[in-house]
């Protein structure tokens, strides 16, 4: 059934892109479907060829019903407007060389079909990217629907926590494959939220921003991941500071005194979890992490230029390949069960070598400095909160991912690609959107007699 499914929802497509173009005004709650389906991920997705026992970032060709919403919007926006660009900015063309820098490591893959699934996968992230910011293009700058799209997961998946702690959870995870994925979800988003509500005046519309960043804040707290808990802090930092000094008011001082009185009561109801989680963590847990790290810096010796093939970690780290021989149990496990390093750096420069790793480092700069370069230039228009959340929410993840792989696990890769079209879709408009806030601002009396 799941099969007749996707291929009704492929027929579908041509039908989806006459509809909205007959009624146009639905093209924007479309972009809705890039996001409703995360609630249910698994259920509107498909693996071909999959192996679903691999221990690896992508278990099979996965085609999702979120690629297929991106591919209706792309094309009844080509229809409309016109072929977009392919590579709109540099970060585009850095990802694309991130692509390319991957493909050597197949001539070292033992199997090219698992090296495949994760390239279709990088194929069909773009897709997202690109469908995101044609719409933004479309729509001259509609952020508002993007973010109710988030807004919704967020709502939706806190009533599923709720459901998980009174099933007695330890770690609630929501609708996300794991925990440390939500909770990777819940840092970027929340530091957006909370800007859009610490930047803008918009009355009641200010209080659902507000309250859905506490929702994603509380789920990140209830995960416990240890690596969201620790950056989590830097990220609202990094935000506010942000705000503040491209843009002071005592509003925001006041805003900041409250909610550390808020932050503080609410540390004091989590703290004795919070400890407990650290203070009891496994020994073995860190020994892992350990054995895994020094397990990829032998691949990256081995083969610094083209990696031991993407996705082809769960074959590599097991027998008969000798780069785990350093570890001290003898009974390592078999049939591609061992687990995976737990930073997504030390994972690309294993699977896909030095170059490939530092085409991905250079294309989270990339948009990393962008939107820092954008404070400054939408500082006076309302575009600017997403920039500053952006900022700290990015800087949060990157460190994140330091410590945990699952920025490569599709919903937090859409999600980062998706922040990034915002970005790239506001540098390319920023000056002119900055000088139509500057003439739409009302002249001060003084001027006027002057």
């Amino acid at each position: 059934m799941k099969y007749l499914f996707f291929f009704a929802a492929v027929i579908a497509i041509l039908p989806s892109v006459t509809a909205l173009l007959c009624e146009q005004r639905w093209i924007r709650w479309t972009v809705l479907g890039l996001f409703l389906p995360l609630l249910m991920f698994n259920s509107t997705a498909i693996n071909f060829f999959s192996n679903e026992f691999y221990r690896g970032t992508s278990r099979g060709m996965e085609i999702s019903l979120v690629y297929i919403v991106a591919v209706i919007l792309i094309l009844t926006i080509a229809f409309l407007r016109g072929p977009g660009k392919l590579f709109p900015d540099a970060g585009c063309w850095l990802y694309f060389l991130y692509f390319l820098c991957c493909l050597p490591s197949l001539q070292n893959a033992d199997n090219k079909l698992f090296s495949f699934f994760e390239l279709w996968k990088m194929i069909m992230i773009y897709l997202v990217f690109l469908a995101v910011y044609y719409y933004l293009e479309y729509s001259r700058g509609d952020l508002d629907i993007v973010l109710y799209g988030i807004m919704i997961v967020i709502s939706i998946n806190f009533l599923n926590i709720i459901q998980q702690h009174f099933y007695g959870f330890y770690q609630v995870r929501g609708v996300f494959p794991h925990q440390n994925s939500m909770a990777m979800y819940m840092q970027l988003t929340c530091a957006i939220l909370f800007s859009r509500y610490f930047n803008l005046k918009e009355g009641r519309r200010s209080r659902f921003f507000l309250i859905t960043s506490g929702l994603a804040a509380v789920s990140l707290i209830r995960t416990y991941s240890r690596g969201a808990l620790a950056c989590f802090p830097l990220v609202m930092i990094t935000t506010l500071l942000c705000s503040i000094w491209y843009k002071f008011s005592l509003r925001k001082i006041y805003i900041i005194l409250i909610f550390s009185f808020i932050g503080l009561l609410g540390l004091a109801v989590f703290l004795p979890r919070i400890i407990e989680r650290f203070q009891n963590a496994p020994e073995s847990s860190g020994q892992t992490r350990k054995n895994l790290a020094v397990a990829a810096m032998n691949m990256m010796k081995d083969k610094p230029w083209a990696g031991v093939g993407i996705n082809n970690w769960g074959i590599k780290i097991n027998p008969p390949y000798e780069y785990s021989q350093h570890r001290e149990d003898t009974n390592r496990k078999e049939d591609f069960k061992d687990g995976i390093v737990e930073t997504i750096y030390l994972l690309v420069g294993a699977e896909c070598g030095i170059p490939g790793l530092a085409c991905l480092l250079l294309w989270f700069a990339y948009y990393w400095f962008t939107a820092l370069r954008l404070l400054k230039i939408l500082r006076h228009t309302p575009y600017f909160y997403l920039p500053a959340g952006a900022l700290g929410g990015m800087t949060g993840i990157f460190l994140q991912s330091c410590l945990e792989w699952v920025l490569k696990q599709q919903i937090n890769f859409m999600l980062l690609v998706t922040v990034f079209a915002m970005i790239s879709y506001l540098n390319r408009h920023g000056r002119e959107l900055a000088r139509a806030a500057v003439s739409a601002a009302p002249v001060k009396t003084s001027e006027v007699k002057a």
